[in-house]
């Protein structure tokens, strides 16, 4: 039989008090008394409910997608091995990399952990530097390099040969070279590639082929290429030194890239903050200074219902 037990106070605002609602159900320390108050705290406003439903939508989302948290480790496949290149080359990449994997045959997939950062030579000469939580297969042939990028960010340095070229796909894109050296990076809703050295054609929907050279950066969506982008080789390139760079980025993409990083998962409540833009540089060490940045420079405000997991919201 359960005990007579008072009803905690509910804050005022509707969405406080279902998250309040949200977290009382989930800790699993509820019973009828607690289920009947919640059924008539939701009868009392349409908006109870809606707020309720709201986050109760969040949470089967979480449920759906896969979390990268859970595989913190790197993950490699060896689908297929196969030996083209020159090994030797790859092996004295490795040595002037101070230890880098060498990869002398092509696994199939090569994914990274929360905050892990690898870098791989290839046995044709080649290096990639993949960031944290980010996924990309590798697939060469005798005429071709292929690799596709379908999570994250990856550093390319594609080893000279005009006879094979260096491809990386991405989205409804791809980028060509013989001899660059270049970033991509997969956002929420784009692609932004940046050229550090060399040169590389950008392919992407139905556009024409379009030159990027050596310090030039552009993105592409659904509707095909952007212009240049300001600065944005400085932008994409940061990671590597530690930090991450946004100039007015919308808010879905800075907390897309924070999460590859961050020890907990952070979702934005309400899907109108994705729009809101966001200018700064944060050191990606510090992931929680990093958050508590953004949330300093912007109209918004943090909870944690659970371990584990942040949910950001309008203040």
């Amino acid at each position: 039989m359960e005990r007579n037990r008072e009803q905690p106070a509910l804050p005022d605002d509707p969405r406080d008090a279902a998250l309040a609602w949200f977290v009382r159900l989930k800790s699993g320390d509820v019973g009828p008394a607690d289920r009947q108050a919640l059924a008539h705290w939701l009868a009392q406003d349409p908006a109870h409910r809606r707020e309720y439903d709201r986050l109760a939508g969040v949470w089967g989302d979480l449920d759906r997608v896969p979390d990268p948290r859970k595989n913190r480790r790197t993950v490699t496949t060896r689908r297929r091995l196969l030996a083209f290149g020159a090994a030797g080359g790859a092996a004295a990449c490795a040595a002037a990399l101070g230890g880098a994997v060498v990869l002398t045959g092509w696994p199939g997939d090569v994914k990274t952990g929360i905050g892990e950062r690898r870098t791989m030579a290839l046995a044709d000469g080649s290096v990639i530097t993949l960031d944290a939580a980010s996924t990309l297969s590798i697939d060469f042939t005798a005429e071709e390099r292929r690799i596709r990028l379908t999570e994250g960010r990856a550093h390319f340095v594609a080893a000279p040969n005009p006879d094979r070229p260096f491809v990386v796909t991405c989205a409804n894109g791809h980028v060509s070279t013989v001899n660059a050296s270049f970033v991509v990076h997969r956002c929420p809703d784009s692609v932004v590639v940046a050229v550090e050295a060399g040169t590389a054609s950008l392919t992407a929907g139905t556009a024409s082929p379009l030159t990027i050279a050596a310090g030039q950066s552009r993105s592409y969506g659904p509707d095909g290429p952007s212009p240049l982008l300001n600065q944005g080789l400085a932008v994409e390139n940061a990671w590597r030194q530690g930090r991450l760079v946004f100039q007015a980025q919308p808010l879905d993409a800075v907390i897309a890239d924070l999460n590859r990083y961050h020890p907990d998962r952070i979702v934005l409540w309400d899907r109108p903050l994705a729009g809101l833009r966001f200018d700064g540089s944060v050191d990606i060490s510090r992931p929680d200074a990093a958050l508590n940045a953004i949330l300093r420079m912007l109209p918004l405000r943090m909870s944690r219902p659970f371990p584990g997991l942040v949910i950001i919201r309008s203040a």
